[in-house]
């Protein structure tokens, strides 16, 4: 494994995706402070609160009144995810492709699920897990951590391919890569990481929404 300074290098590109998040979101935070009842926001601002506007919407119909909670670490999440499948793009590491950094990620979407049921059920969410008998506590909680494994390997395994077989197409081509790499980037960065970011997404959305009670999923959009 390549290192920088004895830093793995998938280390350094989620460095610089983190930091351009936060970098990015802050101005767009100062902007949006800056404006007043009546004014008009820019094109790319009325493109992004449409946006998130709309994802927010999406996590309202399946979550209801937790949504506040769930949204803004699904939308990271998200971001992360497509910027990473993005990285090779710019000669960087996809970190992605690696399983410490999709563990990482599914723990971080597993948190989000379980601190959602305590949320809306308190201290009848822990108390599900002993149901419908105490001596299956031990099969409740490890089908809760199942799916922790199952997204780990779902993200890396298909990340990881598709670096594979983009490295392949500049092996096997030499210089004609420059036709051929463009549209297979296309196809195994962009195509795969947005669906890879979609599943993980939804995959979280529909975990969190089955630990919400039934009274917290009435809600007006």
């Amino acid at each position: 494994m390549k290192t920088l300074f004895g830093i793995p290098l998938y280390m350094w590109t989620t460095i610089i995706i983190v930091l351009f998040l936060t970098i990015f979101s802050l101005i767009v935070h100062h902007k949006m402070k800056k404006l007043k009842v009546g004014d008009k926001p820019s094109k790319f601002l009325t493109l992004l609160i449409l946006g998130v506007g709309a994802f927010n919407d999406f996590v309202k119909s399946n979550i209801g009144k937790k949504w506040k909670f769930v949204s803004p670490i699904t939308l990271s999440l998200a971001l992360f995810i497509f910027l990473s499948s993005l990285a090779t793009l710019l000669a960087l590491d996809t970190p992605t492709k690696y399983t410490t950094v999709t563990a990482a990620l599914a723990i971080l979407s597993f948190l989000t699920v379980q601190i959602t049921g305590i949320l809306s059920r308190k201290w009848r969410h822990i108390k599900t897990w002993g149901e419908p008998i105490v001596f299956i506590f031990p099969l409740n909680i490890l089908s809760d951590l199942m799916p922790i494994l199952s997204m780990t390997l779902r993200l890396f395994g298909n990340i990881a391919s598709g670096a594979l077989l983009v490295a392949l197409v500049y092996k096997l081509t030499g210089w004609f890569s420059i036709v051929v790499a463009p549209p297979v980037h296309v196809i195994f960065d962009i195509g795969f990481g947005l669906i890879q970011t979609l599943v993980f997404v939804m995959l979280t959305v529909v975990f969190a929404a089955g630990k919400v009670e039934e009274t917290d999923l009435d809600i007006q959009l």
